[in-house]
């Protein structure tokens, strides 16, 4: 099996980034995010939907991924795509 580019916080640094719900989930299927029993990504830190509506998400620094049970950095990974905005989250 192919192992997947686990990205680091120095890769492009890890402020925030600001996107599209479906470029989120793409990104952790991309990534292989675990998933629990009903098939929701493992995931923990500060992830907001933007306004309230679903349709973006504020991703803050803190915010991790898990791969076969090991914390990556979401900002990171989330950077290396074309998707979204690198945004300062002042929380």
């Amino acid at each position: 099996m192919a192992q997947a580019y686990l990205p680091t916080s120095s890769d492009h640094g890890a402020n925030g980034w600001i996107g599209r719900a479906d470029q989120l989930y793409h990104v952790l299927r991309m990534f292989r995010c675990d998933q629990d029993a009903a098939g929701k990504f493992c995931v923990d830190g500060s992830i907001t939907s933007f306004m309230g509506a679903g349709d973006e998400y504020v991703v803050g620094a803190d915010a991790v991924y898990y791969v076969d049970g090991k914390p990556c950095n979401l900002v990171a990974a989330l950077r290396v795509t074309s998707y979204g905005l690198a945004v300062t989250v002042i929380s």
